[in-house]
């Protein structure tokens, strides 16, 4: 028997076969300023949309997809690429999220915060400290001028 599958139907095998949903909405947010909407996207999970509209480097974990890279800009460690949908945060592999018509996906870059290696709410305190030890310092001598004469 031969089956002719719809252009709007993901299947991997004849049992499997997932509709692709419409109307999808695709923000990627780099986390520099720089955000690209896309609207009126295709697809029947997050994988797909995104590669679809993007060039992405997947890391496979068995059957589980993280997306490592997406335009260039690589996750390291803790930090990376996350993704929300319809503004709920997406923790599954993002080949095994089911897409639904309307869906908005959201792909954010997390990077760390830099650390000042200043920290200007200590400025007043060692101000107090040295102007007190300077302070100090001038009564000694003044003391010491007036013993010795």
């Amino acid at each position: 028997m031969i089956m002719s599958i719809p252009t709007n139907v993901q299947a991997e095998n004849a049992l499997d076969a997932i509709l692709a949903a419409d109307d999808i909405s695709l923000t990627i947010d780099f986390g520099n300023g720089t955000i690209l909407q896309f609207e009126n996207l295709t697809g029947s999970t997050v994988l797909e949309v995104t590669s679809s509209t993007f060039d992405i480097v997947v890391e496979w974990f068995g059957p589980f997809a993280y997306v490592r890279n997406i335009e260039g800009l690589v996750g390291a460690g803790e930090y990376g690429w996350q993704y929300w949908v319809n503004d709920v945060f997406a923790s599954g592999a993002v080949n095994l999220y089911t897409l639904v018509g309307g869906d908005h996906v959201l792909w954010r870059f997390s990077a760390p915060v830099p650390q000042s290696q200043e920290d200007s709410s200590l400025l007043p305190g060692i101000v107090f400290i040295a102007t007190s030890g300077l302070g100090f310092i001038a009564i000694v001598y003044i003391q010491t001028q007036r013993r010795l004469q």
